[in-house]
């Protein structure tokens, strides 16, 4: 049996779904993989709990519980780097470093967890999708995983991988990257309000922390120039044009003024589902990117079309050229994201532990 040390950063909705599969999974990954995961630190953005031995399960689900209360994990910590430190100082090895905050700068601590020779799972996309010449280091580095970062659950970047571990050359990538956007696009076809249909999105959990992460078109930004820096398109944010969903007065308000203020956005939006209405057609949020270019932003399709009411990612390539090979199916929710980090813990341990 692999007994593997797990560090956790981050334990709100995905951090606590990410907590129960872990210990409702204890058999199956047992009994199919041989692999024992062992908590040994769970970290909120101030306190942690820290236990090398590894965490019971009792205390991973109490954790879960306080977080649901708005509670704290536990003590005060130290700092992202230092924690890995009191890890490695602790003899630990094999370690899986587990980041799945929306959190900015942490490439240190990734850094600092490879040159360990710790394994890194990452949901958060922004390590990917910061400037080029240090998010590349990140890229098809054996023991980085990212699944999460663009389909959640959905097989994405594993695809992609295919496609290019197969010599098949991929010349677009278009889709609807944001299941949030998917669902709000989705009660606007229904007549329902833009600033209603954001709460609702937001009471889910299906929005990042702050929604203007989906609403301002930056997480599915994020999502294609991960891909297409996978593909060898060296992107930066000024090679894709995004469309924002709100307007720049609500930039700087807080998460709840802006949500106090969102109803301002709903008479635009409004006429703008009209209009498509009006057509046959229908507003759904796209991203494309071809030759090193990207668009993020709505866009008018068909009301009858297939693709209208999917969750999708297609690659067109040589192989899949007059028909594009393409993924589709739920991807937002804790749940999923979760999952997309437990496959990503199992593989990690398997072909590099």
């Amino acid at each position: 049996m692999k007994q593997i040390p797990v560090i956790l950063f981050g334990a709100g909705g995905v951090g606590s779904a990410l907590l129960r599969q872990i210990v409702n999974g204890r058999s199956l990954h047992q009994t199919r993989n041989q692999i024992q995961f062992n908590v040994v630190a769970v970290c909120d953005s101030r306190t942690w709990q820290f236990d090398p031995a590894g965490l019971s399960d009792q205390q991973l689900l109490d954790i879960v519980a306080r977080k649901a209360q708005g509670e704290a994990v536990g003590e005060k910590r130290p700092s992202n780097l230092e924690t890995l430190n009191v890890l490695a100082s602790a003899g630990l090895e094999n370690v899986v470093v587990v980041d799945i905050t929306a959190a900015d700068g942490l490439e240190p601590v990734v850094d600092r967890a490879l040159a360990l020779d710790y394994g890194v799972v990452l949901a958060n996309k922004k390590i990917f999708a910061g400037p080029f010449d240090g998010a590349q280091n990140y890229f098809n580095n054996p023991r980085v995983r990212h699944e999460s970062t663009v389909g959640g659950g959905q097989p994405v970047i594993a695809t992609l991988r295919y496609l290019l571990d197969s010599n098949d050359p991929v010349h677009e990538i278009e889709g609807q990257l944001s299941g949030t956007l998917g669902f709000i696009c989705q009660q606007l076809d229904k007549g329902v309000a833009f600033s209603t249909a954001v709460a609702e999105a937001k009471a889910r959990g299906f929005t990042e922390p702050d929604p203007r992460e989906d609403l301002g078109g930056m997480d599915v930004m994020r999502k294609v120039m991960i891909l297409g820096r996978m593909n060898g398109w060296p992107l930066q944010t000024s090679d894709i044009e995004v469309e924002s969903l709100y307007t720049p007065e609500l930039a700087d308000l807080t998460v709840p003024e802006f949500m106090a203020a969102v109803s301002s956005l709903d008479k635009a939006i409004g006429q703008r589902v009209a209009e498509a209405k009006a057509n046959g057609q229908v507003l759904r949020y796209l991203a494309h990117v071809q030759d090193g270019k990207g668009t993020v932003g709505l866009k008018a399709i068909p009301a009858s079309s297939g693709l209208a009411n999917l969750k999708y990612i297609s690659f067109r390539t040589d192989n899949y050229n007059d028909e594009a090979l393409m993924i589709c199916g739920k991807g937002a929710g804790v749940e999923m994201t979760a999952a997309g980090v437990v496959g990503d813990m199992v593989d990690l341990v398997r072909e590099v532990f």
